[in-house]
């Protein structure tokens, strides 16, 4: 069918409606008219009819089988063009007459994340698959390089999957809850150029343990930990519970905005790390913070905000619900000597309607919450405390 591609939707995928139905369109562009293929409630583009002048061949060979990003069929300038004026609309449409700053970009948006993790499988002829999921499938669409991933950790995904044939080791079959290898997560620091290989299996045994150790350490040099996670739970989460260090000292280390940060399996680090440090500075630097002030960090993880702004201000006080992510910031703070800082493991909501309660002076609140957002409730806590500034950063605005 013939339709015309009217506008980007909240996750940037072109909306239309035909036959009285709303349907998404990936890899379109406000404007085009395009020829397309209809199925539930999405729209595949079959033929472009009228191209927009701000289409270009995307950089990235899988983009348009992959659906992890959405918008490398556009210009890298327009592409921030688009989300300045999305979030223009998003304040506008809630009655905010708001002055928005024109999006801060990269100078080369390539290969910037900094934690690479891939699905194994088979393809139609039972040759082993490395890759990501198909866009609301389980279809593995294999890959030998992406356009946002870290290049050498890409290296190591495609020798892992080499070395998985060449010693003859099992793939995890989801339906039947048979097989080995699950998934392969790596993490890097750019900045000291540190390497921590994740594999994740089924079953702590694991045949040819040591000469898997062995051939990755031979072939690459910037590896400085490799540790197995052990998940043999029917779920969708990549990483289990249990960890095995079989080489180093099971976490790496970054540097950001100064500062040096601990990085374990399991957390939570900005994958964006050139743009993390604008994002902090930016977000800091203009908050107008003083040394009289108490900061107060929600949903603080691994306390990275906090301990960057803790030199700015009097007291940070941190809260984060997941444990093991306090651990590693309480860890943080001591490796960097921070001492005006302290961190609760409490749920935020509750642990600020406390604050309030007691009338605790706190000056400016940094809320960084999960993908889901704050809710309701939050929020009439945080404003019960009466902050000067409130700094909300987050990852999905709408």
């Amino acid at each position: 069918m013939i339709t015309k591609i009217k506008k980007l939707n909240d996750h940037y995928l072109g909306e239309v409606e035909l036959n009285g139905k709303k349907y998404e369109v990936g890899n379109a562009i406000p404007g085009e008219t395009v020829d397309v293929a209809l199925s539930n409630h999405t729209a595949k583009i079959t033929k472009i009819i009228e191209p927009s002048p701000l289409r270009v061949k995307p950089l990235c060979p899988i983009y348009e089988k992959c659906g992890g990003c959405q918008l490398l069929h556009i210009a890298y300038p327009e592409q921030l063009k688009l989300k300045t004026a999305k979030m223009k609309d998003l304040f506008a449409s809630n009655g905010y007459k708001t002055e928005v700053s024109p999006i801060l970009g990269m100078k080369d948006p390539a290969h910037y994340r900094n934690k690479n993790q891939v699905v194994f499988g088979f393809d139609a002829k039972r040759r082993v698959v490395a890759g990501f999921y198909e866009e609301e499938t389980h279809k593995i669409v294999n890959y030998d390089t992406c356009y946002v991933q870290d290049s050498y950790a890409d290296s190591i995904i495609q020798f892992i999957k080499d070395l998985i044939v060449k010693m003859h080791l099992t793939i995890y079959n989801e339906d039947k809850r048979t097989g080995l290898i699950r998934h392969i997560m790596i993490k890097r620091s750019k900045t000291l150029d540190q390497t921590m290989v994740i594999i994740v299996t089924s079953s702590e045994v694991f045949p040819g343990r040591q000469n898997f150790i062995k051939a990755l350490l031979a072939n690459f040099k910037k590896i400085t930990t490799i540790v197995q996670n052990i998940n043999s739970k029917k779920t969708t989460h990549v990483l289990g519970d249990k960890n095995i260090v079989l080489f180093g000292k099971g976490y790496i280390f970054d540097e950001l905005c100064g500062y040096r940060f601990m990085i374990s399996p399991s957390s939570f680090y900005q994958i964006n790390p050139l743009q993390t440090k604008v994002l902090y500075e930016t977000a800091l630097n203009n908050v107008g913070l003083s040394k009289d002030d108490v900061l107060l960090d929600a949903y603080s993880g691994v306390g990275t905000i906090g301990i960057i702004a803790s030199s700015k201000v009097k007291k940070v006080i941190s809260v984060e619900l997941e444990a093991s992510a306090v651990a590693d910031a309480i860890t943080n703070a001591k490796n960097n000597n921070i001492k005006n800082i302290h961190f609760y493991c409490d749920d935020a909501t509750r642990f600020i309607n406390n604050l309030a309660r007691k009338n605790e002076k706190i000056d400016v609140v940094v809320m960084d919450p999960p993908r889901k957002g704050s809710d309701e409730a939050f929020l009439k806590a945080v404003l019960a405390l009466k902050p000067r500034k409130i700094i909300y950063i987050s990852c999905n605005p709408y």
